[in-house]
């Protein structure tokens, strides 16, 4: 396998056919020119890994030769190797100034000249392998660039999408929250009127069941009008970021006033309430209507799910930085499949505990449904932070 092409420029037959004779030997295929002109004419019709030129010819010297393959883009990467009798610095220096790699004086060794050349022929190979390295290295930049130049163009048309849908969510947002606040104010108008009326009928009537029935219908209207009011203050705070308004709300109290809320449905129910926070005084800060709504829902939930003469306890445990009210029954207890759609946001069941868990939230509080150690009973946690 040959070793590398080589071509020897000297107008001295004996000198190429010693330095042709020792390469060979080493698997170097060799050509040879006698004169420069004739050498680069060569060299710009044919592939050559070197050259192994003299500096002393009869029409121009080997520098100038030199000076033209270094001059010629086709041909500058192809080392040069000058092999001359003159030894002094001067010459030596003009070599390297002309272009060429290297600089054998005669007589040289066997073994020199082989080791130069392989020297020579590695080091040009590597330049090449390094070119070609660096020129598919920027192929492949440019191909990255012109990739990401795609992708930043998609991003940015994206982005400009993405912001056209945000404007338009803002608009249906703020169109929601004005159609709500027009809805709840066209809602507690209407349930003041009627709550209005109910009062004169209920004094004005001379039967009981029907003063009853007044009385039934008037509480539902009211909780109605508190589900109405907490809802809009929950989307309010939901979807403009606003802030609680703070009242310093005695926690006790406000359970008081959830159980007179359903006061009626806890009789017919014929549920054992045991209010343990009764005569307690706890303050919390907080929104008061909100918190009303979460303890309405929460009490309705057991309600429902527990059968006439079930017991419900109700008792506040203070913790760092917040309060529990626990609410405790001895009815079913309940899998997590079921938990989970309490507080799933599209259970529509008159059991969803989603909303009160909001409040909850909105409140940085938390609330959670767990089974007793015991057979039967649940617990629920409605975890209020307190500053």
């Amino acid at each position: 396998m040959s070793q590398g092409r080589l071509l020897i420029i000297d107008d001295n037959p004996k000198n190429i056919q010693v330095a042709a004779s020792i390469l060979k030997q080493s698997d170097y295929e060799v050509e040879f020119s006698l004169d420069g002109a004739s050498g680069l004419s060569w060299l710009e019709s044919s592939s050559f890994d070197l050259v192994l030129m003299d500096v002393m010819m009869p029409d121009e010297d080997g520098f100038a030769i030199c000076r033209l393959i270094k001059s010629n883009p086709l041909l500058k990467s192809i080392p040069v190797i000058f092999v001359t009798a003159k030894a002094d610095r001067e010459s030596v220096v003009q070599g390297f100034e002309a272009g060429g790699e290297d600089y054998i004086t005669k007589p040289y060794d066997s073994r020199e000249l082989l080791v130069r050349v392989k020297n020579q022929i590695e080091l040009k190979t590597n330049r090449e392998l390094l070119e070609e390295m660096n020129k598919n290295l920027e192929n492949l930049v440019e191909e990255k660039t012109v990739k990401l130049s795609k992708a930043n163009e998609n991003l940015e048309k994206t982005n400009q999408e993405l912001m056209a849908r945000n404007e338009e969510l803002k608009r249906i947002e703020a169109s929601k929250q004005h159609f709500l606040n027009i809805l709840g104010n066209e809602v507690s108008g209407s349930l003041n009127e009627v709550t209005a009326m109910l009062q004169v009928i209920k004094y004005k009537v001379d039967s009981k069941k029907v003063a009853q029935l007044v009385d039934r219908i008037d509480h539902s209207l009211s909780k109605i009008e508190t589900f109405v009011n907490a809802a809009l203050r929950i989307t309010e705070l939901q979807s403009h970021g606003s802030l609680l308004k703070p009242e310093r709300i005695d926690i006790g109290k406000l359970i008081g006033f959830a159980m007179f809320q359903l006061d009626e449905k806890i009789r017919r129910k014929q549920i054992v309430l045991n209010n343990l926070s009764s005569g307690q005084t706890q303050f919390i800060t907080g929104e008061s209507q909100l918190l009303m709504a979460a303890l309405i829902i929460i009490l309705d939930f057991f309600l429902e799910r527990n059968l006439p003469e079930a017991l419900l306890s109700i008792e506040i445990e203070n913790k760092a930085n917040g309060i529990s009210i626990l609410f405790k029954d001895d009815g079913p207890q309940v899998s997590e499949q079921e938990i989970n759609a309490y507080f799933d946001t599209f259970f529509t069941g008159s059991q969803s505990l989603n909303f009160a868990r909001m409040i909850a939230e909105a409140h940085l509080g938390k609330l959670t449904l767990s089974n007793l150690s015991s057979d039967k009973g649940i617990l629920l946690d409605f975890g209020l932070y307190v500053e």
